[in-house]
């Protein structure tokens, strides 16, 4: 199987695993709250180690994978305008791609998203990965039945939310993501690797900044979540909040709050 289709309505299973930096996770639903979970250090699902133990604590039901952001590749295309029919939209999409990605498509799944009249947004994977978790699955003998990232599963719920956030955080170990909405709809995705909260600060301030001056809108309101937990998610947060630090150019930021104990990141969790 592929990347689900992430913005598509549709009935997630009620346990999943999630595979991040140097960490694993898994999760078991129950009436859209989490009524488990377990958290692994070390396994590195997306490089193939790790799986044995994180899918011993899976029932023998229906289950879901969520990947980090490191192992996807994200572009926004833009074009003229969008055909509305379906093949002439994929092959427009495939010539662009083809354009500016210099290894072999074929060796990826791809995925894109419409997302207004001249926009989509494209999201690659590499094949084998999916192969491999498909591969551990089979061997468990648990049914996988979804594939997910879970920066495109925060994006979906941020996208829903009340207020929104102008953007988010996602930190994972080394790695962060920073996704940046306008009008509820994605702008702008940034990865890079950090070793610490300032680093990532630091950062921050340097996209938000590329942000206001390229798209025009004044990104203050964020939602800040860290796979580590909330003492680190807390060292970033303090950083930010800091007059005169170096995030803080041309005013302050406010952290939305997300529901206690959240879990953006997996499918179908309240």
């Amino acid at each position: 199987m592929g990347l689900s289709a992430i913005f598509l309505p549709q009935r997630p299973p009620r346990q999943f695993v999630f595979a991040g930096d140097r960490q694993a996770g898994t999760f078991l639903l129950r009436n859209g709250r989490i009524a488990s979970r377990s958290i692994f250090a070390g396994p590195a699902l997306a490089e193939g180690a790790g799986w044995e133990e994180a899918l011993a604590a899976l029932r023998a039901e229906e289950t879901g994978v969520v990947f980090s952001a490191s192992p996807f590749i994200f572009n926004f295309f833009e074009f003229d305008k969008l055909p509305w029919q379906r093949q002439a939209l994929d092959e427009l999409v495939a010539w662009r791609l083809q354009k500016i990605f210099p290894e072999d498509i074929a060796a990826y799944d791809h995925r894109f998203f419409r997302l207004d009249r001249k926009r989509v947004l494209s999201i690659l994977v590499r094949r084998s990965l999916l192969e491999r978790a498909e591969a551990a699955f089979a061997g468990k003998r648990t049914p996988l039945t979804y594939i997910g990232c879970s920066t495109m599963e925060i994006l979906a719920r941020a996208r829903r939310a009340k207020p929104a956030p102008d953007f988010f955080v996602e930190r994972d170990g080394s790695g962060c993501t920073l996704v940046f909405q306008q009008h509820r709809l994605p702008v702008y995705i940034r990865k890079f690797r950090n070793v610490s909260a300032a680093d990532t600060v630091s950062e921050i301030g340097k996209t938000v900044a590329f942000v206001r001056s390229q798209y025009g809108i004044d990104p203050r309101r964020y939602w800040l979540h860290d796979h580590l937990g909330d003492a680190s998610a807390a060292a970033v947060e303090a950083a930010l909040s800091t007059p005169g630090g170096e995030a803080a150019e041309g005013g302050e930021y406010s952290r939305l709050p997300l529901a206690a104990d959240a879990a953006p990141h997996i499918p179908g969790c309240a």
